[in-house]
């Protein structure tokens, strides 16, 4: 064979080796790039939340579920001293669906019902410490305390003029606690589906309800609700379909736990709370949370 024949044959095997070995390399990053993409979605985790559940700040005529000024002043120096964040629910949201950083350790502060208590102990203090709150009315008792001139504390709820006020602050966000389905009657518990009701009629006034309840917080402080907290923490099995038809991105009940967030978006209906009791104190909500698994 001529040293022309044998130089040709000695390129052509150079090539193919050379095809062979980048192939290879490449097969190997892609390969392994995947692995790191599969393990960083697969090890993902989760964030703690607990969500503090309060009601009524009031001095006289507490009840279980109302606490003193100076009880949730205790709360809002304890959370400030031990390296806490309140957080809004628009903010949770933001995390879940748009990565948005959260602090290092998150807690929510949730006020249900809308009474003017809230507005007259709770949001000052709020305020003082530079903490957030969640909010959620019920927009019937919002729209008849903003018709009349009853302040009585032990059962008025905040008037419009009111939550704009809060909600311009910073402090408070708004969120959707029913138009006026947060009641006991024959028919309906909270905003279960009556005896009887067809699916359809169920799927009306829930909607219906609902959707006025969001309107009017945006009618009257150009907030947008996208949480609902069940009233009673009452439950029906067909009404997340409902719910979530609406452009509700979470809901809040009443269940008993700490939340455990990732990005999938489903980790945000049915967010547990921890009902903040009268002589109670934070301390020992957090501590007791933290041995729940």
């Amino acid at each position: 064979m001529d040293k022309k024949k044998i130089k040709t044959k000695y390129t052509l095997v150079v090539i193919v080796l050379t095809i062979f070995v980048c192939g290879y390399i490449f097969s190997s990053v892609t390969s392994n790039t995947n692995i790191v993409k599969a393990d960083a979605t697969q090890t993902e985790q989760p964030v703690k939340l607990l969500i503090v559940l309060y009601h009524e700040t009031k001095i006289n005529n507490l009840n279980k579920m109302s606490i003193t000024p100076y009880e949730f002043e205790s709360d809002l120096k304890y959370l400030a001293a031990n390296g806490y964040t309140s957080i809004t629910m628009s903010k949770l949201i933001n995390y879940v669906y748009n990565g948005e950083a959260l602090p290092e350790k998150p807690i929510m502060l949730a006020f249900d019902d809308g009474y003017l208590s809230n507005y007259v102990y709770a949001y000052p203090l709020l305020k003082k410490y530079d903490m957030k709150a969640v909010l959620s009315i019920i927009a019937k008792d919002t729209d008849s305390f903003s018709n009349c001139h009853d302040t009585n504390i032990d059962y008025a709820h905040s008037t419009w003029l009111q939550l704009n006020e809060m909600v311009k602050s910073g402090c408070i966000e708004l969120q959707n606690h029913s138009y006026n389905l947060h009641c006991i009657t024959t028919k309906r518990y909270g905003c279960k589906r009556a005896l009887g009701e067809s699916k359809a009629d169920y799927e009306k006034v829930l909607s219906d309800d609902l959707d006025r309840c969001s309107s009017e917080i945006f009618e009257n402080t150009g907030q947008i609700s996208e949480a609902f907290a069940y009233p009673y923490g009452s439950i029906d099995e067909l009404s997340l379909p409902i719910i979530k038809k609406l452009g509700i991105k979470a809901t809040m009940t009443c269940k008993y736990g700490v939340n455990k967030i990732t990005h999938n978006p489903e980790k945000l209906y049915g967010l547990k709370r921890i009902t903040r009791y009268h002589n109670t104190s934070i301390k020992k909500l957090i501590t007791d949370s933290e041995k729940i698994k």
